[in-house]
C-alpha cells in the first residue's frame, strides 16, 4: 500500500511551482526528525520544466504485551513486571499522542487556506483509523483526485501533503500496533524544458564522488571488485534475483536482456563510524551533483544512514536517448558489513540473490568471489 501510494502521487504531480515548501509541512517534518522518525526525500527532475520533491516518514508504535509468567512467581513480582511494561506503554502512548497531535493541528490549520482539503477520523472499540489531505493549487492547476478506501490523494497540484493513521490489534506482535504514512509533495520550477534535457553523466558523476570513493580503499580489509551480471534473451530464471528492474521503451529491444557492470565496494563491520560518514559525504557530493546539472536527468533518494538489509538507490541516473541506466546503491548487511556500488546498466537491471559475494553472474551462472563459495551442503 505504502509503495502504491507513493507511485501514485508521483505519477499525480505536475508542476505548476511556486517558491519553496509550505512551512508548517516543512516545521512538521523537522519535528519527526527530532522524535527520531526518519524522513525521506526523493527528488527528480523527470517531469517537464520542475524538480519535483517527495517527502515520506512512516510513524509507527506497537503497544507491548506483558509475557506469560511461569507458576512460581511470586505475585508481587508478577505485580512488578506488570507494572514495568504498563509504565513503557505509558510513557510510548505520550510519545506517539504528541505525533499524532502534531499531525492532525498541522493538517486542521492549513486546511483553511488549502485549495481543498479532506479530513476523516474514525475511531470505535480500539481501531482507529485518520486520514487526511490537502492541496494548493497555482493559477493553471486543474485538480485531480483519486480515492483509496477513506484516503484521497490529490494531484495535478503544486503542492500535496496526506497522512495516513491505522490502529488494531497485531497477532504477530501479540499486541496493538499503530501505524501512519506521511507524504509530502511539491514542485519548484527548473527553468529547462525537456528538449533541453540531458543524458545523466556517469563519467562527470563518478569523477565528482571518487575522493570519497578512495577512502574506502584506504580501510583495512576493505575490498573493490569488479561487477558483471548479465542475463541474455530467453533466459527466465527469475529465481535466482532480489530485484529485476524491466524496461520497455522505444529505445530498448524490449527483449529483457541486460548487462551491468561496475565497482562493489566492501568495508569491514568493524568501520562503523567510517562507513557512515562515508555514506554521509557520498550523499552531500551526489546531491550537489544532481542540483548543479538540472538538464541531466536523474532521481536522488536520501535516508539519514546505509540501508539495512535492502539494497537502496542514492541516484539513478537515466539515458533517455537509449536503454542505458546508472546507479549508485548502498547496503548494510547482517552481518554488519558495509556495500557500495556504481553501476552501469545496459538493458534491464536484474539484481542476482547473493550479489554481495559474487564477481560476475552469468545466464544463471555464478563465478564466485575468492573464500566466498558456497559449502557443499548449501
Amino acid at each position: 500500500m505504502k509503495k502504491y501510494i507513493f507511485t501514485l502521487l508521483l505519477a499525480f504531480l505536475t508542476a505548476t511551482a511556486h517558491g519553496q515548501p509550505n512551512q508548517r509541512l516543512h516545521q512538521l517534518e523537522e519535528f519527526f526528525q527530532q522524535q527520531g522518525i526518519n524522513v525521506s526525500h526523493k527528488q527528480t527532475n523527470a517531469i517537464d520544466g520542475c524538480i519535483t520533491h517527495m517527502m515520506h516518514a512512516y510513524p509507527s508504535m506497537v503497544n507491548l504485551q506483558a509475557p506469560s509468567f511461569p507458576e512460581d512467581i511470586s505475585e508481587e513480582e508478577k505485580q512488578r513486571l506488570i507494572h514495568k511494561y504498563d509504565s513503557i506503554n505509558a510513557l510510548r502512548r505520550q510519545y506517539f499522542d504528541n505525533i499524532l497531535d502534531s499531525i492532525r493541528i498541522t493538517f486542521a490549520t492549513l486546511g483553511k487556506d488549502a485549495s481543498e482539503n479532506y479530513m476523516y477520523e474514525y475511531h470505535k472499540n480500539g481501531v482507529d483509523t485518520i486520514s487526511y489531505s490537502l492541496a494548493f493549487l497555482g493559477e493553471n492547476d486543474t485538480l485531480q483526485s483519486s480515492r483509496i478506501n477513506n484516503l484521497v490523494i490529490f494531484g495535478r497540484s503544486h503542492e500535496a501533503a496526506l497522512f495516513d493513521y491505522h490502529k488494531g490489534y497485531n497477532e504477530w506482535f501479540g499486541g496493538t500496533e499503530e501505524t501512519g504514512n506521511y507524504n509530502h509533495s511539491y514542485s519548484i520550477p527548473s527553468g529547462i524544458t525537456w528538449n533541453d534535457m540531458q543524458p545523466f553523466d556517469t563519467v562527470a558523476f563518478n569523477s565528482h564522488i571518487q575522493p570519497v570513493l578512495k577512502r574506502v580503499k584506504k580501510l583495512k580489509g576493505a575490498k573493490a571488485y569488479p561487477v558483471y551480471w548479465r542475463h541474455d534473451e530467453g533466459f527466465k530464471k527469475k529465481d535466482d534475483f532480489v530485484s529485476i528492474t524491466t524496461r520497455q521503451s522505444e529505445y530498448s529491444d524490449n527483449k529483457h536482456t541486460g548487462l551491468t557492470t561496475g565497482i562493489h565496494y566492501f568495508i569491514p563491520s568493524q568501520y562503523k563510524a567510517e562507513a557512515e560518514a562515508i555514506y554521509q559525504q557520498l550523499d552531500s557530493l551526489a546531491y550537489d551533483y544532481v542540483n548543479s546539472h538540472p538538464e541531466q536527468l536523474y532521481s536522488y533518494n536520501y535516508t539519514r544512514r546505509f540501508p539495512y538489509l535492502n539494497l537502496k538507490d542514492i541516484v539513478t541516473g537515466y539515458n533517455f536517448k537509449d536503454d542505458k541506466e546508472y546507479y549508485l546503491s548502498c547496503m548494510c548487511d547482517k552481518d554488519g558489513n558495509y556495500h557500495i556500488l556504481t553501476l552501469n546498466t545496459k538493458g534491464e537491471l536484474w539484481i542476482p540473490r547473493d550479489w554481495q559475494k559474487l564477481k560476475s553472474y552469468i545466464n544463471g551462472k555464478r563465478g564466485y568471489l575468492k573464500g566466498m563459495e558456497p559449502k557443499k551442503d548449501e
